[in-house]
């Protein structure tokens, strides 16, 4: 968003500067600081130089000269104007607000001041008092405001009410734009966006469709796409998203190609089509290589395709582009997990449940810490890793696992064993929780308990060498040697050698 300068204060400057030659323009400054220096008490004439360097980007010498006007006569609203965008121009916004916000308090009827305030809270990230400045400076719009500068005011108070969602109030504000400019391609196209964001999109459609029809521009295309996809019309959305696709072919525009392509390829991994995707991701970075969301997608498909080298790859170009994202962060440390990457996995997984702010996500992160502490044999980091996912997640099979192998290592037998059993009430079918839970109940010696785990995994899997072989163990515990006798000569048939070992020492 621009200022607003008041054109009365900038005509009187104009009609001494405009269309001059630089050389002249310093000659008309001289003349302007000679009227200074011969009426110094002339508030008009300091006002009028502060202006004319303003104009020439002289800063420092404007703000010396609207503030030798403001000593003179504080009520000079015009010197005040003048120093406000000087001091915008240099930088200084909090000092620019305080100039526009005095004329607002001494003269409520001026728009530009009312417009420039909201411009400079709005610079400042002030968003709810921007709102309330452009909308006192619409009530106070006439007489001064043109129609061009009342679309401004519209059109700066549509920007801050996007900023804090408030789409319904932001789809009037360009309604009005509309009314006041006419038939507008941005403005309609900011129009559809706002009811699309509002949740209206399908009020959007007619006049959307009518601009998708007159023009060539891909963003009514790639809109109405979005409107049928928040409609769940997907065959629609991917039919106007192939069709905005190849107008930014015909401009010849590679970035917008790319970003579209993206966009394709969510659609189309969304319902299924994973290789369709992966073309569309591949063909985005090749046409934009500095894109990491379409390094980061194509990785991610990978990723659920089962091909983790091949989505390192692709996410490892992803993070120089990006290195901010815990999203991405996430995704290169899961690669880099199941491709036994443990130390990298480790350090990306941590970077990124620092960057996530999605708690499930977090969770996700947190797990990949945990079962890389684990690995690299740090049993209690990991333990209080995984016990963070287990809290936040309690019917995670995987996580309870973890934990349980965690506990088994430090020789908390009671507690790993509590924990396979909730990972196997999870997973029924997890023939690893099941095998840890049978090694936790025989290290806790509840013999029984493991033989009835041990008689249920080989009821499943009847040659299960090791299953035989713990069996074993849990019947000759219980005074059982013939049965164990025979666990482990079936252990030793199924080509398991402990079980001879077990056998010489035993019988």
């Amino acid at each position: 968003m621009r200022l607003a300068k008041r054109r009365v204060l900038v005509a009187a400057v104009l009609m001494l500067l405009g269309g001059l030659a630089w050389a002249q323009a310093d000659a008309t400054l001289a003349t302007l600081r000679h009227t200074t220096q011969r009426e110094p008490e002339n508030v008009m004439a300091w006002t009028l130089l502060g202006e004319a360097y303003l104009l020439a980007n002289r800063l420092e010498e404007a703000k010396g000269a609207f503030l030798e006007a403001i000593a003179l006569d504080f009520l000079a609203g015009d010197a005040h104007f003048g120093l406000g965008l000087t001091e915008y121009a240099r930088g200084d916004y909090e000092a620019a607000l305080f100039s526009f916000e005095v004329l607002t308090r001494f003269f409520p009827e001026r728009f530009d001041a009312h417009f420039n305030r909201a411009v400079t809270l709005a610079r400042l990230r002030r968003v709810e008092e921007a709102v309330e400045s452009f909308q006192e400076a619409l009530r106070q719009a006439a007489p001064e405001a043109s129609n061009e500068d009342r679309v401004s005011a519209y059109l700066g108070l549509a920007s801050q009410l996007g900023l804090v969602e408030r789409f319904d109030e932001v789809v009037q504000a360009y309604e009005q734009a509309l009314a006041l400019r006419g038939p507008d391609t941005e403005l309609s196209l900011r129009h559809g966006e706002a009811l699309y964001r509002a949740g209206r999109g399908l009020e959007a459609l007619p006049s959307l469709t009518e601009l998708e029809e007159q023009t060539s521009d891909f963003r009514a295309s790639a809109l109405i796409a979005d409107i049928y996809l928040q409609a769940r019309q997907t065959s629609r959305a991917l039919w106007f998203l192939q069709r905005a696709l190849r107008r930014a072919e015909a401009a010849d525009n590679r970035n917008v190609q790319a970003n579209l392509l993206i966009n394709l390829g969510l659609l189309q991994r969304g319902l299924g089509r994973e290789a369709e995707a992966v073309s569309s991701f591949s063909q985005a970075a090749r046409l934009d290589p500095n894109s990491w969301q379409a390094h980061y997608n194509l990785g991610l498909s990978y990723l659920e395709g089962g091909q983790p080298r091949s989505a390192l790859t692709a996410l490892e170009q992803a993070l120089p582009l990006n290195r901010d994202s815990g999203e991405l962060l996430l995704a290169l440390a899961t690669a880099q997990d199941q491709l036994g990457l443990t130390d990298e996995a480790l350090r990306n997984a941590q970077a990124a449940a620092g960057r996530l702010a999605d708690p499930g996500l977090q969770s996700d992160a947190t797990f990949i810490v945990g079962r890389a502490l684990h690995r690299l044999s740090d049993y209690r980091g990991a333990l209080a890793a995984l016990s963070q996912v287990v809290a936040a997640q309690p019917d995670n099979a995987a996580a309870q696992l973890w934990v349980g192998l965690a506990q088994f290592q430090l020789q908390d037998f009671r507690a790993a064993a509590q924990s396979f059993e909730r990972a196997v009430q999870l997973d029924p079918n997890s023939i690893t929780a099941r095998i840890n839970l049978g090694a936790a109940y025989l290290a806790a010696r509840r013999f029984q308990d493991a033989e009835l785990v041990y008689q249920l995994i080989l009821q499943q899997n009847a040659t299960d060498a090791e299953a035989h072989f713990n069996l074993g163990w849990a019947l000759i515990s219980q005074g059982r040697r013939e049965e164990a006798r025979a666990a482990w000569q079936r252990a030793q048939q199924l080509g398991f050698q402990p079980a001879a070992n077990a056998l010489r020492e035993h019988f």
